[in-house]
Protein backbone atom coordinates (compact mmCIF):
# COMPACT_ATOMS: atom_id res chain seq x y z
CA UNK A 1 0.00 0.00 0.00
CA UNK A 2 2.28 2.06 0.81
CA UNK A 3 4.55 1.39 -2.34
CA UNK A 4 1.44 2.00 -4.27
CA UNK A 5 0.85 5.37 -2.59
CA UNK A 6 4.15 6.62 -2.74
CA UNK A 7 4.44 5.56 -6.95
CA UNK A 8 0.62 7.73 -7.18
CA UNK A 9 2.10 10.62 -5.64
CA UNK A 10 5.30 10.36 -7.61
CA UNK A 11 3.34 10.39 -11.03
CA UNK A 12 2.16 13.82 -10.20
CA UNK A 13 5.58 15.58 -10.37
CA UNK A 14 7.78 13.20 -12.94
CA UNK A 15 6.89 11.29 -16.39
CA UNK A 16 6.00 8.65 -16.47
CA UNK A 17 9.11 6.67 -18.01
CA UNK A 18 11.04 7.86 -14.98
CA UNK A 19 8.16 6.59 -12.38
CA UNK A 20 8.46 3.29 -14.21
CA UNK A 21 12.48 3.52 -13.48
CA UNK A 22 11.39 4.45 -9.73
CA UNK A 23 9.40 1.13 -9.05
CA UNK A 24 11.70 -0.78 -11.19
CA UNK A 25 14.59 0.30 -8.86
CA UNK A 26 12.20 -0.54 -6.04
CA UNK A 27 11.32 -3.99 -6.69
CA UNK A 28 15.12 -4.53 -7.54
CA UNK A 29 16.17 -3.57 -4.22
CA UNK A 30 13.35 -5.54 -2.30
CA UNK A 31 14.32 -9.08 -4.22
CA UNK A 32 17.92 -8.62 -2.79
CA UNK A 33 15.97 -7.62 0.86
CA UNK A 34 14.46 -10.77 0.29
CA UNK A 35 17.18 -12.75 -1.25
CA UNK A 36 19.41 -11.69 1.95
CA UNK A 37 16.10 -12.82 4.40
CA UNK A 38 15.92 -9.21 5.31
CA UNK A 39 12.37 -8.94 4.52
CA UNK A 40 9.47 -11.67 4.00
CA UNK A 41 8.23 -10.99 0.67
CA UNK A 42 8.95 -7.93 -1.40
CA UNK A 43 6.11 -5.50 -1.41
CA UNK A 44 6.61 -3.77 -4.35
CA UNK A 45 6.11 -6.94 -7.05
CA UNK A 46 2.15 -6.43 -7.07
CA UNK A 47 2.41 -2.50 -7.43
CA UNK A 48 1.95 -1.20 -11.31
CA UNK A 49 3.71 1.49 -12.64
CA UNK A 50 1.76 3.90 -15.05
CA UNK A 51 1.07 2.93 -18.71
CA UNK A 52 3.67 4.49 -21.09
CA UNK A 53 3.03 3.89 -24.96
CA UNK A 54 5.46 5.15 -27.49
CA UNK A 55 4.13 4.96 -31.27
CA UNK A 56 7.34 7.08 -32.56
CA UNK A 57 10.53 7.01 -32.14
CA UNK A 58 12.79 10.35 -30.96
CA UNK A 59 15.98 8.74 -32.43
CA UNK A 60 16.96 11.78 -35.35
CA UNK A 61 17.65 9.91 -38.83
CA UNK A 62 19.38 11.63 -41.37
CA UNK A 63 17.75 11.65 -45.05
CA UNK A 64 19.37 10.42 -48.05
CA UNK A 65 20.38 13.93 -49.21
CA UNK A 66 21.43 14.60 -45.57
CA UNK A 67 23.72 11.19 -45.95
CA UNK A 68 25.02 11.59 -49.02
CA UNK A 69 26.03 15.55 -47.94
CA UNK A 70 28.07 14.29 -45.07
CA UNK A 71 29.85 11.44 -47.17
CA UNK A 72 30.87 13.55 -49.69
CA UNK A 73 32.38 16.15 -47.61
CA UNK A 74 34.68 13.91 -46.13
CA UNK A 75 38.65 14.60 -47.37
CA UNK A 76 39.66 10.86 -48.66
CA UNK A 77 42.97 12.52 -49.85
CA UNK A 78 44.29 11.25 -46.47
CA UNK A 79 44.04 7.93 -44.59
CA UNK A 80 41.74 9.29 -41.59
CA UNK A 81 39.50 10.44 -44.49
CA UNK A 82 39.13 7.34 -45.71
CA UNK A 83 38.44 5.64 -42.45
CA UNK A 84 35.63 8.54 -41.60
CA UNK A 85 34.15 7.83 -44.99
CA UNK A 86 34.27 4.01 -44.30
CA UNK A 87 32.94 4.31 -40.99
CA UNK A 88 29.78 6.23 -41.54
CA UNK A 89 29.45 4.56 -44.57
CA UNK A 90 28.58 1.35 -42.51
CA UNK A 91 26.21 2.94 -40.29
CA UNK A 92 24.57 4.66 -43.00
CA UNK A 93 23.87 1.44 -45.34
CA UNK A 94 23.63 -0.96 -42.65
CA UNK A 95 21.92 0.79 -39.77
CA UNK A 96 24.34 -0.51 -37.46
CA UNK A 97 24.98 0.73 -33.49
CA UNK A 98 28.03 3.06 -33.15
CA UNK A 99 28.95 0.45 -30.37
CA UNK A 100 29.22 -2.73 -32.83
CA UNK A 101 30.77 -1.50 -36.05
CA UNK A 102 33.97 0.11 -33.59
CA UNK A 103 34.54 -3.74 -32.52
CA UNK A 104 34.54 -5.41 -36.18
CA UNK A 105 38.10 -6.70 -37.37
CA UNK A 106 39.29 -6.50 -40.35
CA UNK A 107 37.88 -10.20 -41.26
CA UNK A 108 34.52 -8.91 -40.89
CA UNK A 109 34.70 -7.50 -44.33
CA UNK A 110 34.82 -10.32 -46.70
CA UNK A 111 34.01 -11.38 -50.22
CA UNK A 112 31.43 -14.14 -51.03
CA UNK A 113 29.58 -14.89 -54.10
CA UNK A 114 31.87 -11.93 -55.49
CA UNK A 115 30.08 -9.64 -53.59
CA UNK A 116 31.82 -7.73 -50.57
CA UNK A 117 29.43 -9.07 -46.98
CA UNK A 118 30.15 -6.92 -43.53
CA UNK A 119 29.86 -9.03 -40.48
CA UNK A 120 28.87 -7.15 -37.08
CA UNK A 121 28.76 -8.69 -33.64
CA UNK A 122 25.68 -7.35 -31.75
CA UNK A 123 24.62 -7.48 -28.27
CA UNK A 124 23.96 -10.66 -26.35
CA UNK A 125 26.86 -12.55 -28.85
CA UNK A 126 24.62 -12.04 -32.19
CA UNK A 127 26.41 -11.64 -35.45
CA UNK A 128 24.21 -9.86 -37.91
CA UNK A 129 26.17 -10.62 -42.17
CA UNK A 130 24.64 -8.85 -44.51
CA UNK A 131 26.01 -7.57 -48.38
CA UNK A 132 27.57 -4.24 -48.89
CA UNK A 133 26.07 -1.25 -51.41
CA UNK A 134 28.37 -0.93 -54.11
CA UNK A 135 28.83 2.40 -52.61
CA UNK A 136 29.76 1.19 -48.89
CA UNK A 137 31.79 -1.59 -50.84
CA UNK A 138 34.03 1.08 -52.68
CA UNK A 139 34.61 2.86 -49.77
CA UNK A 140 35.33 -0.37 -47.71
CA UNK A 141 38.32 -1.55 -49.64
CA UNK A 142 39.79 1.85 -50.67
CA UNK A 143 40.22 2.13 -46.99
CA UNK A 144 41.83 -0.97 -45.99
CA UNK A 145 43.89 -0.75 -49.35
CA UNK A 146 44.83 3.11 -48.29
CA UNK A 147 45.31 2.03 -44.48
CA UNK A 148 47.52 -1.25 -45.62
CA UNK A 149 45.89 -3.36 -43.01
CA UNK A 150 44.77 -5.85 -44.90
CA UNK A 151 46.81 -8.46 -44.16
CA UNK A 152 46.25 -7.96 -40.64
CA UNK A 153 42.73 -9.76 -40.44
CA UNK A 154 42.36 -10.05 -36.62
CA UNK A 155 43.22 -6.27 -36.31
CA UNK A 156 40.62 -3.73 -35.39
CA UNK A 157 38.99 -2.50 -38.42
CA UNK A 158 38.32 0.79 -37.54
CA UNK A 159 41.32 2.01 -35.57
CA UNK A 160 42.66 5.75 -33.62
CA UNK A 161 45.35 7.73 -35.06
CA UNK A 162 48.86 8.45 -33.81
CA UNK A 163 48.62 11.81 -32.56
CA UNK A 164 47.82 14.74 -35.45
CA UNK A 165 49.65 12.47 -38.01
CA UNK A 166 47.89 10.82 -40.53
CA UNK A 167 49.25 7.07 -39.37
CA UNK A 168 46.68 4.97 -37.85
CA UNK A 169 48.09 2.74 -34.44
CA UNK A 170 47.07 -1.08 -33.80
CA UNK A 171 44.49 0.17 -31.15
CA UNK A 172 40.33 0.52 -31.61
CA UNK A 173 38.23 3.70 -32.00
CA UNK A 174 35.60 3.63 -28.96
CA UNK A 175 31.80 5.40 -29.69
CA UNK A 176 33.46 8.60 -27.54
CA UNK A 177 36.09 8.53 -30.99
CA UNK A 178 33.20 8.60 -33.35
CA UNK A 179 30.86 10.88 -31.69
CA UNK A 180 34.07 13.97 -31.81
CA UNK A 181 34.57 13.23 -35.18
CA UNK A 182 32.46 16.06 -36.14
CA UNK A 183 34.82 18.26 -34.56
CA UNK A 184 37.98 16.68 -36.88
CA UNK A 185 38.99 18.60 -40.19
CA UNK A 186 37.39 17.35 -43.52
CA UNK A 187 34.05 16.11 -41.35
CA UNK A 188 30.67 17.90 -41.46
CA UNK A 189 29.04 18.45 -38.13
CA UNK A 190 25.94 17.31 -39.42
CA UNK A 191 28.09 13.57 -38.64
CA UNK A 192 27.02 14.16 -34.98
CA UNK A 193 23.27 13.26 -36.64
CA UNK A 194 24.03 10.00 -38.37
CA UNK A 195 27.01 8.81 -36.19
CA UNK A 196 23.96 8.88 -32.98
CA UNK A 197 21.10 7.79 -34.86
CA UNK A 198 21.50 4.43 -33.01
CA UNK A 199 23.11 4.73 -29.88
CA UNK A 200 25.68 2.18 -28.53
Amino acid sequence: MHVAAYIAELGKIIAAPSVKLQLAAIRVLFDWLVIGQVVPQNPASSVKGPKHIVKKGKTPVSSADEAREVLDTIDVSFTIGLRDRALIGIMVYTFARVGAVVRMRVEDVYVQGRRTWVRLHEKGGKRHEMPCHHNLDEYLHAYIEGAGIKADSKGYLFRTARGRTNQLSDRPMYQVDVYRMPRMPGCARKLAVTASARPG
